[in-house]
């Protein structure tokens, strides 16, 4: 079995899907041919077979033949089948293509952010061209600069507006679980006094404790939107919110 694994890749090695079997990662300039299609005439939806068998062989060889007919019929829909799946496959894998090329086109341009002249070819100093490419990696540099300064300002604000934010949360839950703690504890002596009242037979008209509208919570601050853009690259700079959760909890 392996070996026959073996042949079927030197043979697809000679191919135009050699691509699918080199080490070598594909790419959107890898080229996969789909020229496998064939001429198919039509499916004949008349019988041709109008004579009439005299002899027993003649019956013989007229069953025989409409069975090839049949068998024939029916592979040939099968290739009809595998042709227009080969068709949409096509289709797809230009799909693919074209967006494997715009992912390398954004990893190229990603990469050559932080180069001057990216390509390794002499240029001439005192040139226009060249003056203008370093007044823009100039200012491309001040402003990548600027804008990680800006995420991390926005960062470090949201940081203190959680801190502010928990306090005001811890203070607001603390505040709500002593209010329910009084509720119960005045509850509890209430339904003892009214269960004493109605043992002695007298009549009890001390008003029932009501808990009352608790506090409720308390909006979390909003994330900023440059914040929120930069969420993957800002993943690399690391505040210490003290074990802040933007999760509110339950009260």
């Amino acid at each position: 079995m392996q070996s026959e694994l073996e042949s079927l890749i030197e043979k697809l090695q000679e191919t135009s899907l050699s691509g699918l079997v080199s080490s070598v990662p594909l790419t959107s300039e890898t080229q996969l041919e789909h020229n496998t299609t064939h001429l198919i005439s039509p499916v004949k939806k008349k019988s041709p077979f109008s004579i009439e068998p005299k002899t027993s062989n003649e019956i013989l060889l007229l069953a025989l033949l409409r069975e090839t007919e049949a068998t024939n019929v029916t592979l040939k829909r099968h290739v009809l089948e595998l042709q227009a799946t080969n068709i949409l496959n096509e289709r797809y894998c230009k799909v693919l293509r074209g967006q494997l090329a715009n992912q390398e086109a954004k990893k190229r341009k990603g990469k050559e952010k932080g180069k001057l002249m990216g390509d390794g070819l002499p240029r001439f100093l005192s040139g226009d061209e060249f003056y203008e490419k370093v007044v823009e990696f100039e200012y491309e540099q001040k402003k990548r600069v600027a804008d990680k300064n800006t995420r991390k300002e926005e960062h470090e604000k949201r940081a203190e507006g959680l801190a502010v934010w928990k306090c005001l949360e811890d203070e607001r839950k603390t505040e709500n679980k002593n209010r329910r703690a009084q509720y119960h504890t005045a509850l509890e002596k209430w339904n003892e006094a009214k269960l004493r009242a109605k043992a002695e037979g007298r009549k009890f008209s001390e008003a029932k404790p009501v808990l009352g509208k608790l506090r409720g919570p308390i909006p979390r601050p909003a994330l900023n939107v440059a914040c929120e853009e930069d969420a993957a690259s800002s993943s690399r700079e690391s505040f210490d919110l003290d074990g802040i959760s933007d999760a509110s909890d339950e009260d």
